[in-house]
C-alpha cells in the first residue's frame, strides 16, 4: 500500500511524498523568462557613441511567435534600430513584423516575429532581437519591456516573467559616479596606471575606453572631460 504525506503547501515551501518509506521532492517546470541583457548596465561613454541591449529568453518550450517592445528615456538615449534575433529563425522562416520607435517621447511599439507555416516551436535559450542605441546625453535610463506576448504553436499563451533593464550613463572619466570629472576621479586613475586585468590594482571604471590596459588613452579621455559635469 502506498503511503502519501504532503505538508500543507505555502508559498517558497517544499512538500514530501513519502512512498514505501522512501522520499520524493516534486520538480516544478523551469518558468519562461523574458529578459533584457545585460539586465543592468553603467557605462563610461561619449555623446553619439554607440552600444547594444539584447532581448533573450530561456527556459521556453515551442515558441511559435513573439512580440516585444519598449520605453526608454529620450533624453538620454536614441534608439536605432531594433533587429530579428536568432531564436526562431534557426527552427526555419521567419514572418518579421518590425514595430515603429518614436524617439522623441521613447517609445520602441512591439516587434514580432512567427514561424512561417504550420510548425513546431522553438524551445530553449535564445536571442528574440537586438536593440542598438545611441547616447545623447549622461544620466540614467529605465528600460522596461512592454507589450510582451509569447505564444506556442496552439497559439497558446506562454506563462512567462519578465526581466527589465536600466542604463546609466556616465561622462567619460566620472570613475566615481558623482557627476563631475575632478581630481578625485585623476587620483583613482592614477593608482591603477599600468594596471590589466590580472592586476591587484586593477580598476575597471579607470579602464574608460574599454581596451583592458589603463593607460595615456584613458588618461586622454579623462582630461577631454576634466571639469564637465552632468
Amino acid at each position: 500500500m502506498l503511503a502519501l504525506i504532503a505538508a500543507t503547501p505555502t508559498i517558497g515551501s517544499t512538500y514530501l511524498l513519502s512512498i514505501d518509506n522512501r522520499q520524493f521532492t516534486p520538480t516544478s517546470s523551469p518558468i519562461t523568462t523574458v529578459s533584457v541583457s545585460p539586465t543592468n548596465v553603467t557605462a563610461q561613454l561619449e555623446i553619439d557613441q554607440t552600444f547594444i541591449i539584447n532581448i533573450t529568453l530561456s527556459n521556453v518550450n515551442d515558441l511559435y511567435v513573439w512580440q516585444v517592445g519598449m520605453t526608454f528615456n529620450s533624453t538620454i538615449l536614441e534608439a536605432l534600430s531594433f533587429a530579428e534575433g536568432s531564436f526562431l529563425k534557426e527552427i526555419g522562416t521567419t514572418l518579421w513584423a518590425p514595430g515603429t520607435i518614436n524617439n522623441t517621447v521613447g517609445i520602441i511599439h512591439y516587434h514580432a516575429s512567427a514561424l512561417a507555416a504550420n510548425v513546431t516551436g522553438a524551445s530553449g535559450n535564445g536571442t528574440l532581437g537586438t536593440i542598438t542605441f545611441k547616447v545623447k546625453g549622461y544620466g540614467n535610463s529605465t528600460l522596461p519591456l512592454t507589450e510582451v506576448i509569447m505564444l506556442d504553436s496552439q497559439l497558446e499563451s506562454t506563462n512567462k516573467t519578465l526581466i527589465h533593464g536600466a542604463v546609466r550613463v556616465k561622462i567619460p572619466g566620472d570613475l566615481n559616479g558623482d557627476e563631475i570629472v575632478n581630481a578625485i576621479d585623476l587620483a583613482a586613475l592614477a593608482r591603477t596606471y599600468g594596471s590589466s586585468p590580472s592586476s591587484p590594482n586593477w580598476n575597471a571604471e579607470a579602464d574608460i575606453n574599454g581596451d583592458l590596459i589603463v593607460n595615456e588613452l584613458d588618461l586622454a579621455m579623462l582630461d577631454k572631460h576634466y571639469s564637465e559635469t552632468t
